[in-house]
């Protein structure tokens, strides 16, 4: 608690996973008084790293929720509070009566979060809502290839946790915002499902498709842009020289300039004439970039402006100069287990900053009530019903002056809830209408396109004026680059001091690597998930996670930040970066300290955490089975017993090596599918892990569709494809959906309501200050 963003907040925590308690974690460190509810005894696992993590600076309420004396604690506590965020099973929900319907009597102003595993509808909405069961099912698992060449390869960073936890905060905030309205309380949900919408950048015909066209030439961007380089002392190389003057710069300190004397290579990295062109491109690059160590090429290119960023541990992270320099290490007083060095604040807010205080709460530390003495339940505001909001944001309006993919993503999620966002753009528009065309119809819908040249001074002007009359600015820029635009903070907030100013970026304004080239590839490895991802003793891998948890992140600081103006009437500076939103994904493997026990790493053949959650061949397909409690490990070995699988002659060993062995042979008895029906219900978390491709699952599979999160849109230069849609689901409102407009499709009705007549404007466009429907490119 404290004078943050959202002091003042009062939220009932009923969860038992990361999500719903990662939520309450950014919800404490900015100011909100979080009461988690717990079980007799406690949540289970209490003596983790995740739970010290997730639970900091809350207070604890042990009830059983069973009984009428632990309904009358909830109630008591809901009777004082905004906000509920609740991620148990639909099933226990129910069965302890503490849905939104059971709940929300006399408390109309109650903002309540159900956070689920695969959605609330469709044929899995019944299945165990973990991370890995949720992955697996999805066929995310499928989407990697094992070290040992097996099509399906398990991935342990939780970032379908971490997502579903954002779009929860976010949910919540903007069911408040609405609230505060006129709209009243309600019923607010998302799921792990939802968050994976978001993560996966795929649009249908998917953007990282191999083949360009039928005349065989191929992209090259992952294998060679995005490539993760052996270097001369064995240690790796994560690349990100992505954009053309970027790779350029590298191929030139190889050596290699030589290769665009050549035609065929004039469009590096991204076409390449045919496959075998690209191999041996590759080939050379890597023969190069072993003749060198990882510091030695760190040194040249950080001078010559080449993007590449060493590979680190979540441990090392905390101790880099660039996490420290930003904010992102805190040292935290646990009561229970002592100090532990952790993950920082989310994001930086320089007029209601977040602060990292106590650690996890003791169980039952708090009796019950709140900090601050009761209040009455808010109640919505009079108003007719054609007065009430249509969305929960549709009285904000953004500014949006950013590209590629993370920030702008970030705004697209504020948007799908109704908020106004307005797109500035170049003369040539944001290069994710070129360069990743089918990426852009996910960054870019319900946002409208005005360019505007903000290199030269009346577009400095326009860009003032759309500032002057709007709730947010959100950019992208390097350091230095808003000063020379006239938009950077001090600028704009002379034109408007309740702007919400926010700076999206990879690595932060501050610190030796602020001014560095940074792509989805960067956090991967700076931050923890390229090692945790590889498995013991294997090279790094390359995950695309940077840019997807940036935008789930940043959006809900942004609305932290609008809440704080809520109270305070002031605007201020925020800033995110892709680097500590994704080390947050992975903070419980960061966390160092004594007393609490330390999350497994991924085993050397990328099978799992351990016997008891990993991937099992069978007689047909991979299972994976996800047993983390007490209860659910007793079913599985009951389960087996009852398929005719005798226990060891000295009984179930409680883990290791042996009891690994001894589940793989009995696996191999049954197919993937046999194992399922008879595992599920007996409450055992087992779904088959292959068999469904994980694209054609988001994009088009029947619980998709059910969920609302899978749609036919029409994009300019596609074609009508299947994309992947929505966020938070609003029981007042649906998702605002829209589709990507043209370049400039918005420019002339834009600048009229500035004033602009249609000769200003038209002289404007003749002079390449803005652009207009329809207006070539010079």
């Amino acid at each position: 608690m404290g004078n943050g963003g959202l002091e003042g907040l009062r939220v009932v925590e009923v969860a038992r996973g990361m999500a719903g308690e990662m939520a309450g974690m950014v919800l404490t460190d900015n100011g909100a008084d979080v009461v988690k509810v717990e079980p007799p005894g406690g949540r289970s696992r209490r003596g983790d790293a995740g739970f010290r993590v997730w639970n900091r600076g809350k207070r604890s309420v042990e009830a059983d929720l069973a009984t009428p004396e632990g309904l009358r604690v909830l109630g008591a506590l809901l009777d004082g509070a905004d906000g509920m965020v609740c991620d148990l099973r639909a099933g226990t929900v129910d069965r302890l009566g503490i849905g939104y319907d059971a709940v929300q009597a006399g408390r109309p102003g109650l903002v309540y979060v159900a956070v689920t595993g695969f959605g609330e509808r469709g044929p899995w909405r019944d299945l165990p809502g973990h991370e890995y069961v949720v992955a697996a099912r999805s066929g995310r698992m499928t989407a990697l290839t094992a070290v040992d060449g097996r099509p399906v390869a398990f991935t342990p960073t939780p970032v379908a946790s971490f997502g579903a936890a954002m779009l929860a905060v976010q949910g919540l905030l903007a069911g408040l915002h609405y609230r505060e309205r006129g709209g009243g309380g309600q019923r607010v949900h998302t799921s792990l499902l939802h968050a994976l919408v978001t993560l996966d950048m795929t649009s249908g015909h998917g953007h990282r498709i191999h083949t360009v066209d039928t005349s065989g030439k191929v992209y090259g961007v992952m294998p060679l842009a995005f490539m993760t380089a052996r270097c001369k002392d064995g240690v790796y190389l994560q690349m990100c020289s992505r954009l053309p003057h970027q790779f350029r710069n590298w191929i030139r300190v190889l050596g290699l300039d030589a290769l665009y004397d050549d035609p065929a290579y004039a469009q590096m990295p991204d076409v390449f004439p045919s496959q075998a062109a690209l191999d041996d491109v590759v080939v050379a690059v890597r023969e190069r970039m072993a003749q060198r160590t990882r510091d030695e090429w760190l040194d040249v290119f950080s001078v010559e402006g080449v993007g590449a960023n060493p590979f680190l541990s979540p441990e090392e992270f905390l101790d880099c100069e660039q996490a420290v320099m930003t904010g992102k290490v805190a040292e935290v007083t646990d009561l229970e287990v002592g100090p532990i060095r952790q993950i920082g604040p989310i994001a930086t807010l320089s007029d209601t900053p977040a602060s990292v205080g106590r650690g996890a709460p003791g169980l039952g530390d708090d009796r019950g009530g709140w900090a601050t003495p009761a209040r009455p339940p808010a109640a919505p505001a009079a108003r007719t019903p054609a007065a009430a909001p249509t969305y929960p944001l549709d009285d904000l309006v953004i500014v949006e002056a950013a590209f590629a993919y993370a920030t702008p993503q970030a705004a697209t999620l504020l948007a799908e809830m109704g908020a106004r966002v307005i797109k500035v753009e170049p003369p040539t528009g944001d290069p994710s209408r070129r360069n990743w065309r089918t990426t852009y119809t996910k960054e870019s819908p319900g946002k409208e396109s005005v360019v505007v040249d903000l290199k030269t001074p009346e577009g400095q002007e326009i860009l003032h004026e759309l500032v002057a009359g709007a709730d947010v600015f959100l950019h992208n820029f390097r350091p230095g680059v808003p000063e020379r635009l006239r938009a950077d903070y001090d600028t704009l907030r002379a034109v408007n001091d309740r702007l919400v100013y926010v700076y999206g970026s990879c690595y932060g304004s501050v610190g030796p690597w602020s001014h560095l080239p940074g792509f989805h590839s960067s956090p991967n490895a700076i931050a923890g998930p390229g090692v945790l991802e590889a498995g013991s003793g294997n090279p790094p891998q390359n995950r695309t996670f940077g840019d997807p948890t940036g935008a789930l992140a940043l959006a809900a600081a942004i609305l932290v930040a609008v809440t704080a103006r809520r109270r305070t009437g002031r605007g201020q500076y925020v800033e995110g970066t892709m680097l500590g939103s994704l080390a947050w994904a992975v903070a419980h493997y960061s966390a160092t300290g004594d007393g609490f026990e330390r999350p497994p790493g991924l085993t050397h053949h990328q099978r799992g955490l351990g016997p008891w959650c990993r991937l099992y061949g069978t007689a047909g397909g991979e299972l994976l089975v996800c047993c983390l409690s007490g209860r659910e490990r007793a079913a599985l070995t009951a389960a087996l017993e009852a398929a005719g699988v005798a226990a060891p002659a000295s009984g179930w060993p409680a883990d290791g090596p042996v009891l690994e062995a001894v589940f793989a042979e009995a696996f191999l008895g049954r197919t993937a599918e046999d194992w399922e029906g008879r595992l599920l219900p007996a409450g055992v978390p087992a779904v088959r892990a292959d068999g469904i491709d994980h694209f054609d699952f988001m994009l088009r599979s029947e619980h998709m569709r059910a969920n609302g999160l899978a749609i036919e849109d029409d994009v300019e230069g596609v074609g009508r494809i299947w994309r992947s849609s929505g966020g938070v689901e609003f029981a007042s409102s649906p998702v605002r959906l829209a589709s990507p407009v043209p370049l400039g499709n918005d420019t002339e009705r834009v600048l009229a309501e500035l004033g602009r007549d249609p000769a200003a404007i038209a002289d404007l466009a003749a002079r390449g200050v803005t652009r207009v429907v329809g207006q070539g490119l010079s």
